[in-house]
């Protein structure tokens, strides 16, 4: 190309000039002068067909179409109260609402209008009333757009974190932790249990934001509450966070509220004693925080400290004592309430702490007074017993007994997981082969009941108490398949084998099921990884004897087996087998 024709084109069609000298390569001139030409089609000039060709090119806004619109005359009222008039709209519209969709099309009804901070912090607080939301629809995205664009006008934006954790709002929540880190520092310690709540409910694992806050928290921990310490304690281990240091901060912290001579008042206490350069801080009267000896209640920290594994058996000695003289106290008025003791038992049963006492003084009390206890915590109280309490002992075993009559009378009441939970308290407390085979008969019978339950339970452990004295019918077999299909997502490789076992036990009675074992194929192909070299080989085992699986579904299920030893199939004789 010459400079004649270079100059010509940049002339018909609009193209910058670099003091029309032709460029040379990578648009640098002779003199070292960096100069470019827009070119401004997307095919090269004089090749090709241009027939059909459509142009891309945008021609850049001017400055006259960037500038904000500014009127030189004054609206009249009408017009200046109908442009307005989103204000006092959209929160009626939002207090209206009485479904997720109402509130979603008020906003997006005012889409195009500025909206003020506190129009999102009212329609976060309706979404959580209202706790049927949709976090991928277009249309709470759109709010969340523009929360995020707004998020460093928030004066409290810890309180958008509790909202957004309550929506599982899990992807803008996280996009808000850099704007939380820069400002932690300013938060009080109910701020910082808020946001620890909030990361806590949609279980969001960020080590960052955790170890930021446990600085802040402990320089602090002397402001905090009891709720807002179980709030941080519960948000560790809900995120999976295993900070000792802190937890361990948490518990001295309890324990030197639980000593004798803690002073139960209000504390008056600066929450801000450095200078900020928020001038409305810095002039902002003392805060009184009521700090309180913990309760029975508030000492439900021993399930956070459960959660990451954390045993302190300070705080597990004081909640025993306390429950055993509710226990013993015997108000007909005030009895002992059975959630707490129900959620005692599981931390105590998941950190593996015996206290024989406490056990006992609680099955004394469920056999005295199974009336105080609803079936669900009675279920549930009596299987955390069976695994912590020798049913051999004669005291032992008829408290059991008692227990289990107390459940055989709200059989029809109970949902699939307290069904779970009393099969499986009646297999192992049981002595007696004919009275166990006789309450899984009832379990069997009742779980029937529940055919078009969508309630989430342990089905394969279900299936297996349930065939351990052939108290499995053919009709529960199959709702329980059902229900297996439901939440195998859930499933571990503990829950494949327990599964696949079971299956291969039920075919010797005639109960089969081919599409559970392909279907239960597929997945353990798919999530092989995840299984030890000795377990998988159980499960291809178990599942090819209770098949077996398709011949390409075998195929595949074998060639991920890495144990040598015991049992090989031959796929030839399978295949034949599964033809006739």
């Amino acid at each position: 190309m010459d400079s004649a024709q270079y100059l010509r084109w940049t002339r018909w069609y609009n193209l910058p000039l670099a003091h029309c000298q032709r460029p040379s390569v990578f648009g640098i001139h002779a003199n070292n002068q960096r100069h470019f030409a827009y070119y401004r089609f997307h095919k090269r000039l004089g090749k090709g067909n241009w027939n059909r060709y459509i142009e891309r090119y945008t021609k850049p806004r001017s400055i006259e179409n960037t500038q904000n619109i500014t009127f030189n005359y004054r609206a009249s009222f009408q017009a200046a109260k109908n442009s307005a008039s989103y204000l006092w709209e959209l929160p009626k519209r939002i207090a209206a609402a009485t479904s997720s969709n109402d509130l979603l099309d008020a906003w997006i009804y005012f889409r195009h209008k500025r909206k003020k901070v506190y129009h999102f912090i009212l329609a976060l607080k309706r979404l959580c009333e209202i706790k049927d939301v949709d976090t991928s629809d277009w249309r709470f995205q759109h709010i969340a757009k523009k929360l995020l664009k707004r998020s460093k006008y928030f004066i409290d934006l810890p309180n958008v974190c509790r909202y957004l954790g309550q929506l599982r709002a899990t992807p803008t929540l996280d996009k808000l932790t850099m704007l939380i880190c820069e400002n932690l520092e300013r938060y009080t310690p109910n701020q910082l249990g808020l946001i620890a709540g909030a990361f806590g409910h949609c279980r969001l694992h960020s080590k960052y934001l955790f170890s930021l806050l446990a600085q802040r928290l402990e320089a602090n921990m002397h402001l905090a509450t009891n709720q807002d310490l179980i709030a941080v304690a519960d948000a560790f281990g809900k995120c999976m966070i295993y900070n000792y240091g802190t937890l361990a901060s948490i518990s001295l912290e309890i324990q030197r509220r639980l000593a004798d001579e803690f002073v139960k008042p209000n504390v008056p206490v600066e929450l801000f004693t450095t200078p900020n350069r928020h001038c409305m801080l810095n002039i902002q009267n003392p805060i009184t925080v009521s700090i309180t000896r913990p309760s029975m209640l508030e000492l439900g920290v021993v399930e956070a400290f459960a959660a990451t594994k954390y045993r302190d058996m300070f705080i597990c000695d004081v909640l025993s004592q306390m429950l055993r003289y509710e226990l013993a106290r015997g108000r007909v008025d005030d009895v002992c309430n059975p959630n707490i003791v129900t959620r005692a038992l599981r931390a105590y049963r998941s950190m593996k702490v015996n206290d024989i006492p406490l056990f006992v003084s609680i099955l004394d009390h469920a056999a005295k007074q199974p009336y105080d206890y609803p079936p669900r915590c009675l279920s549930e109280v009596g299987l955390h017993l069976s695994y912590l309490l020798p049913r051999n002992l004669d005291a032992v075993a008829e408290k059991f007994a008692a227990c289990l009559d107390e459940l055989k009378l709200h059989l029809s009441r109970m949902d699939p997981r307290q069904l779970t939970n009393t099969a499986i308290f009646a297999y192992k407390a049981i002595t007696s082969t004919v009275t166990k085979s006789d309450i899984l008969s009832q379990i069997s019978q009742a779980m029937l009941n529940h055919r078009n339950n969508m309630v989430k339970y342990d089905a394969p452990k279900m299936m297996e108490v349930l065939s351990m004295h052939n108290s499995l019918n053919e009709e529960c077999f199959n709702t329980i398949c059902r229900d297996i299909y439901r939440v195998i997502s859930l499933f571990e490789p503990a829950d494949y084998q327990r599964t696949a076992r079971v299956l291969r036990k039920l075919r010797s009675q005639d109960l089969t099921n081919i599409k559970m074992v392909n279907m239960l194929a597929k997945h353990v192909i798919n999530q092989h990884e995840e299984f030890s070299d000795f377990q998988y080989h159980c499960v291809a085992r178990d599942l090819t004897l209770a098949g077996p699986p398709y011949q390409s579904l075998l195929a595949d299920l074998w060639k991920h087996n890495r144990c040598q030893r015991g049992f090989s199939p031959k796929l030839e004789e399978s295949l034949t087998a599964q033809s006739n």
